[in-house]
């Protein structure tokens, strides 16, 4: 009992505290940790306790993580969008500038491209590589992209195929064809020197006969147009067609879905003109015909038709009516010269054998208010006068204003390079002074129409645009009885005389003549000397041509084409 008694009081004296001094804790202490007490009273009565706390940085991390990847796929989605949307813009690009032309849809391709055989590819530019230049590669958004063309080729013709490029505005590294590319470039709406043509067939047909399965491919800028005309020309060559005709007909339905397009005058010519190169000339280029350009006559032209002119070549220009100095000075309306006809009128240079001379290929440009419009020709190709419609002139068709009738006559003569024998002075026997047969004259009427009558039927009677030095014969006859003061004597002071002096001055004037002094009995013989000697070709001034302008009746071809008939 009394041992039971003494372990109770020991354990009862081991049970008592004793009160500890106390330290005093700061004041920012006991806020902070009540204000913590606090949180952790608050945090564990909702279980969120020390290691509730871990597991919500773990959370944490794991919702900073599926943000990122929800970003990631926001922007993923956002880009895949934008690359879909811009493929689509692209695509349809390309379709619009493709405009009117069959596309290649087959294998996952879409190409402005089409088998105008097995063997003949024709397509637009391979553009989007910097080796075509800023713009080529900026085309490559719009055109066929140049990897999307060499794959489609490694594809379906790896080691088959050859390109040619007809571009003069634009080129690329041959290397990414495996170097089988050839130029015969020529400018876009032009046509090509025409030995060109032929020279294309024969590298394009030397390459086909090697294998049976090789393929040409011809490109320009569009793929259309020149395209068409070199194409055309090969299907000639390689006697796909017997004419011209079918072969464009056929390249036009293959080519394009409305049938349009090799359509330009000029480039449907010179296709022509090669099948007469294979059918006249044996496939062989023939020489350049030297012709002299005499001028121009423009029937049922409407008074708002009066062009500035600019001939050229492939070389540059050789005239420009802009710049040639008798003529630089004169608005068109000047020097294009009403003839006595009604609804032609005409342009030739007064005192010179003609505007320019010409050799094979050539150009002639309009330059008018409402609109420019052009053909190209070849001298070997074509007549001495040519009449063009306005379906042979390139881009006349875009005027807006209405020309019924209207046609272009173009008239040049064979030249040597000399100067024409009508230039030279006739001999003193003959007893008159020289007229240039190049100069616009009109004898007066009733003179004009006695020596029409008695000029031979053969000849053309065209004081302008002649092509006989014959017809100076009856010129120089004109000029005894018609001019006053040259060879004759001075005319009477009545008033028809007068009148009549007034007339026969003006033909002076348009015909060079730079002397209008009396000749008298006592100084026949020194004329007769000066007559000797060749004449030099009048020098006229735009003075002169104005002057030739207002008098029409004095202006005249001299043919019967200028007059109205009754």
């Amino acid at each position: 009992m009394d041992s039971q008694s003494a372990d109770l009081s020991s354990q009862r004296i081991a049970n008592v505290t004793f009160p500890q001094p106390t330290v005093p804790i700061p004041e920012d202490q006991r806020t902070g940790n009540a204000g913590s007490s606090a949180f952790a009273r608050l945090a564990s009565g909702f279980g969120l306790g020390p290691k509730a706390s871990e597991s919500n940085e773990s959370a944490g991390e794991t919702s900073a993580a599926a943000q990122s990847s929800v970003l990631e796929s926001f922007t993923k989605g956002l880009v895949d969008t934008s690359m879909s949307a811009m493929k689509a813009v692209q695509v349809k690009a390309r379709h619009i500038v493709s405009q009117n032309k069959r596309r290649y849809q087959e294998g996952g391709f879409d190409l402005d491209m089409t088998y105008i055989t097995e063997n003949i590819i024709a397509m637009g530019f391979p553009a989007g590589d910097l080796s075509s230049g800023f713009f080529g590669f900026v085309e490559g958004f719009y055109r066929n992209h140049m990897e999307e063309v060499i794959k489609f080729f490694e594809t379906h013709h790896k080691g088959k195929y050859k390109v040619y490029n007809l571009c003069s505005e634009r080129l690329y590294d041959a290397s990414l064809f495996e170097g089988k590319v050839a130029s015969f470039p020529f400018d876009d709406h032009n046509c090509p020197p025409i030995h060109l043509i032929l020279l294309f067939c024969q590298s394009a047909y030397a390459w086909l006969k090697e294998d049976i399965v090789n393929v040409v491919v011809v490109h320009c800028k569009a793929g259309k147009a020149r395209t068409g005309l070199m194409i055309c020309s090969l299907l000639l060559f390689l006697k796909f067609f017997p004419t011209a005709e079918e072969c464009i007909e056929y390249y036009n339905q293959k080519r394009c879905v409305d049938a349009k397009g090799l359509i330009l005058p000029s480039q449907l010519r010179y296709v022509k003109y090669f099948e007469r190169i294979l059918t006249n000339y044996s496939g062989e280029n023939p020489p350049g015909r030297r012709c002299m350009l005499r001028g121009f006559r423009l029937h049922k032209c409407p008074y708002w038709i009066r062009p500035s002119i600019t001939i050229s070549n492939h070389s540059g220009i050789l005239f420009s009516t802009r710049k040639h100095p008798k003529t630089k000075d004169l608005m068109p309306e000047d020097f294009w010269i009403r003839a006595p006809r009604k609804g032609i009128v005409v342009f030739a240079l007064p005192g010179e054998p003609g505007l320019t001379e010409l050799v094979g290929d050539f150009k002639i440009q309009f330059h008018e208010r409402q609109g420019d419009f052009y053909c190209w020709l070849n001298t070997t190709m074509m007549e001495n006068r040519v009449l063009l419609n306005p379906s042979d002139l390139d881009g006349f068709d875009k005027r807006k204003l209405p020309s019924p009738g209207f046609q272009v006559e173009i008239v040049m003569i064979d030249h040597d390079g000399t100067t024409p024998t009508k230039y030279k002075a006739n001999q003193a026997n003959e007893g008159s002074d020289r007229r240039s047969g190049e100069t616009p004259t009109n004898h007066g009427d009733a003179a004009t129409h006695s020596n029409k009558s008695k000029a031979p039927e053969n000849q053309d009677n065209d004081n302008v645009f002649s092509d006989s030095d014959g017809e100076e014969t009856s010129s120089s006859r004109r000029n005894t009885t018609s001019e006053p003061g040259i060879g004759a004597p001075p005319q009477s002071g009545t008033m028809p005389d007068q009148i009549s002096n007034l007339r026969q001055g003006t033909e002076q004037l348009s015909i060079g003549s730079k002397n209008n002094t009396q000749i008298n009995a006592s100084n026949e013989k020194k004329s007769d000397r000066d007559d000797e000697r060749p004449a030099s070709i009048p020098n006229f001034d735009s003075g002169d041509i104005k002057a030739i302008a207002a008098d029409a009746s004095v202006f005249s071809f001299g043919d019967d084409e200028d007059y109205e008939s009754d």
